[in-house]
């Protein structure tokens, strides 16, 4: 299989509002990750967001290369979740030999949390998380309490 150069991940909002309706994508390569978020009805509370870093970091390289690893193995799991309401995950991949993967999965993010914390390892740390890549992890579900 040729060297994956390219990873595009699409999220939606689902079922919800038409104020807290959106989509995002976050886009990475060996050395830059973007994000974009759109929401429905752009307000003070429900902005437009847009950023992007580039960087020649051997570090952010080898990172990108370990996601990379990953997909295959994610992206062929047998994924039979019944979800209604909630906007789907489509994953773009490009291939150094310019093949493209693509295909939309109606899961929970949870379903990819493992990779999810790989690429948000790579968010600057002055970003809020993409929307997309926010699992249940995100809003400390599943917590004990102390």
């Amino acid at each position: 299989m040729a060297e994956i150069i390219r990873i595009v991940i699409k999220g939606s909002s689902g079922y919800c509002s038409v104020e807290d309706a959106f989509n995002d994508k976050v886009t990475i390569t060996e050395n830059a990750i973007s994000y974009e978020y759109i929401p429905y009805v752009e307000s003070e509370t429900h902005p437009k967001r847009k950023w992007s870093y580039k960087t020649n970091s051997p570090l952010f390289k080898w990172k990108f290369t370990e996601i990379a690893k990953m997909l295959p193995e994610v992206l062929k799991k047998d994924m039979n979740v019944l979800c209604t309401d909630i906007g789907g995950i489509e994953f773009n991949i490009t291939y150094a030999d310019k093949t493209k993967f693509k295909d939309t999965y109606w899961v929970p993010g949870d379903e990819f949390q493992e990779l999810f914390a790989a690429i948000k390892s790579i968010i600057p740390e002055t970003e809020y998380t993409p929307a997309v890549l926010l699992t249940s992890e995100d809003f400390g579900e599943g917590e004990e309490e102390a």
